[in-house]
């Protein structure tokens, strides 16, 4: 079969990428179980492809999530990541995509979210987004290298650009899935091990934060309501809603309106607030060494 000459491009500007990345896989080999290697990881691919921040982040099934690896240049607000592993990470589509079996794959943040993600509260939200800040601003994107391991979870490592930098272009992004089969192989061999010694003692908060949706505002609103509210903290809108559960945009709109007038509230930035402060409530008490297991698994690991 004859080769096109978009394909022959196509080689001739993955071929660059390719010898780099050639050139950094026995480094990385080398680095695998020993603490320099998420590090090691980092630079081969900024090497490739510049960006800000990175982090791992393991999500059991079922569980509470795991910070792995921490380069986010000490950018968020105090005390975000602690309100993110204690359950804001519920907002999070990488958390949604995992939770419901995404295949590994390196996915733009645009893949994973709802439709409305980007202009809402979360993505937005310095005090609960854990990559960001009042003098960064919102992130200009995340990618994501999704990395199943069966039976465990998912790990999932973020690659982020902040504010002031433009998008990952198309050819950027191409030349990062040429890498992804290596790098899942590489996270998978790396972290398998500690992440199948995650501590279960905090079983029933994670039980309770699975069914956070369910429990919040239990007494006031209808399941049906409860629905959608977690389908509007995530980010749809209320067309996308309607698309979800098959019915008018209209009756969307009329169960916010309800819903709202329960809670006694007038704006998705209200609900946000109530939800978050639900879901810290019920970890604000919990003994250190049980919701603190995420934390010290991680330092753990670092040092």
């Amino acid at each position: 079969m004859a080769t096109s000459v978009s394909d022959r491009r196509r080689c001739m500007d993955a071929a660059p990428v390719l010898g780099a990345w050639h050139i950094a896989t026995p480094g990385l080999v080398a680095q695998l179980q020993c603490d320099g290697f998420a590090r090691q990881l980092d630079e081969a691919l900024r090497a490739l492809v510049d960006f800000d921040q990175s982090c791992v982040l393991f999500y059991p099934s079922g569980g509470s999530p795991v910070l792995l690896h921490d380069n986010l240049q000490g950018i968020g607000e105090p005390g975000a990541m602690h309100s993110y592993l204690s359950g804001t990470y519920l907002l999070d589509p990488v958390y949604t995509a995992c939770a419901h079996g995404r295949a590994s794959g390196l996915y733009r943040m645009s893949e994973l979210a709802p439709d409305a993600f980007f202009e809402g509260d979360y993505f937005n939200s310095p005090d609960v987004h854990p990559c960001i800040s009042m003098q960064s601003g919102t992130l200009a994107e995340e990618i994501v290298f999704i990395c199943a391991l069966p039976g465990i979870g998912h790990l999932a490592y973020s690659l982020m650009r902040m504010n002031a930098s433009p998008k990952f272009s198309s050819v950027q992004f191409e030349g990062l899935q040429i890498c992804q089969a290596m790098v899942d192989v590489l996270l998978q061999r790396h972290y398998q091990g500690v992440c199948a010694q995650v501590d279960d003692s905090a079983q029933a908060l994670r039980e309770h934060l699975n069914n956070a949706f369910s429990r919040f505002a239990a007494d006031q609103l209808t399941p049906r309501e409860q629905l959608i509210v977690s389908m509007i903290l995530r980010g749809h809108s209320s067309l996308s809603i309607s698309l979800h559960l098959g019915i008018a945009e209209g009756t969307v709109k009329n169960h916010r309106k309800h819903l709202y007038c329960k809670l006694g509230i007038s704006s998705q930035s209200e609900l946000f607030h109530l939800f978050v402060n639900f879901v810290l409530s019920h970890t604000a008490n919990v003994p250190p060494a049980k919701a603190g297991s995420a934390i010290q698994l991680h330092e753990a690991f670092a040092s």
